[in-house]
């Protein structure tokens, strides 16, 4: 090898020498390989590489994603359950508490909401012989609130004992005796006893209700009883047909032909007799039956049933009601019959004995 070349190898050797101290050089300033740290601050750093890692700390960003917790803020939509506030609204529903008041609009007639027997017709009454009426009670919205009730007809065992056999039977009502029921359509004025129930008129065909409202007799024209029911007080009068003494339960103690016309009706004791009172055992001023306070009793009077010139001076035989029957009443009266007066009242002698007039009870 020439001078030269020998020259370039030694130069070309001393510089890859050079070239390796200085690449340990930075080796070192980097700790390569070096497990111990030269520098606290590097090995933060190098910590901070992790913390790259760290960047998976991002990731906790899905922490954020637990903002999606705030997607829990949906829970808020739990106050939907305050929308079930509106369930609160549902104790509007406690309007039904209006109902603490009544589930009906009571009135002088009717004293207490009706809560069994409810109809609408009488197909809707479960037991044999009852119909539906209005029970005297009306919603809020002014309906009447119909009930079902016993047919009221005389006793019977057979449909001959009826008034005829094509427009009644002799069925059972209820748990009770056979009645004559009508089983046709309509009613008949003379035969109201047996086809409207206490306190209707036959009129025009249909029962009419003529029930006045009272709270004690005093409240009702003479001849009428106060009756109670479940839902109402209400004046009926004592002279209903009848066939047997069971038939007057609530309007007399007896069955007997009063005005001797060949028709039973419901009579008062006379007396302390035992026996009914009819208008052959009075005369004199006093030449009628008169029916006492709770129609249980009576005595001979100026007011009763009569069938012509029975009655005393001042009064007139008059038909008030539309069965017919005659009574005794004081001459001048504004009315001669029920239907010359309005619904729900009557055309009577007042309590007081004064002329036939409409009479209303404790109806304001």
């Amino acid at each position: 090898m020439s001078a030269l070349g020998r020259s370039t190898a030694t130069r070309s050797a001393l510089s890859a020498w050079a070239l390796a101290l200085l690449w340990c050089a930075l080796a070192l300033a980097v700790a390569c390989g070096d497990s111990t740290p030269s520098a606290p601050g590097f090995s933060g750093g190098s910590g901070g590489m992790s913390g790259t890692g760290g960047t998976a700390g991002t990731g906790g960003m899905a922490g954020t994603g637990g903002t999606a917790g705030t997607g829990g803020t949906a829970g808020m939509g739990g106050i939907a359950g305050t929308g079930g506030t509106a369930g609160t609204g549902g104790t509007g529903g406690s309007a039904g508490m209006g109902g603490s008041m009544g589930a009906c609009a009571t009135n002088a007639l009717c004293h207490s909401c009706p809560d069994r027997f409810l109809c609408d017709t009488d197909d809707d009454c479960a037991f044999s012989g009852y119909v539906c009426i209005p029970s005297g009670c009306e919603t809020h919205g002014g309906a009447a609130i119909k009930a079902c009730q016993p047919s009221r007809g005389g006793s019977c065992g057979t449909d001959a004992e009826c008034p005829n056999t094509s427009d009644y039977d002799c069925i059972s009502v209820g748990a009770g005796g056979k009645r004559c029921v009508r089983t046709s359509p309509g009613c008949t004025p003379s035969t109201e006893a047996y086809d409207c129930v206490p306190g209707f008129s036959c009129e025009g065909g249909s029962c009419v209700d003529r029930r006045v409202p009272c709270d004690d007799y005093l409240d009702c024209p003479k001849n009428y009883v106060c009756s109670t029911t479940p839902t109402a007080n209400f004046c009926v009068r004592v002279f209903r047909t009848c066939h047997q003494d069971e038939d007057c339960a609530g309007f007399g103690a007896f069955c007997a032909d009063i005005d001797d016309d060949g028709v039973k009706e419901c009579a008062g004791e006379l007396g302390s007799s035992g026996q009914p009172c009819e208008n052959a055992d009075c005369g004199g001023p006093a030449p009628v039956c008169e029916a006492g306070a709770s129609g249980i009793t009576a005595a001979c009077g100026d007011f009763g049933l009569c069938t012509g010139n029975e009655c005393d001076s001042g009064f007139e035989c008059v038909a008030l009601r539309q069965d017919g029957r005659g009574e005794c009443v004081p001459i001048s009266g504004s009315c001669d019959q029920v239907t010359d007066c309005p619904l729900q009242q009557v055309c009577a002698a007042s309590r007081s004995g004064n002329p036939p007039s409409c009479q209303a009870g404790t109806a304001p």
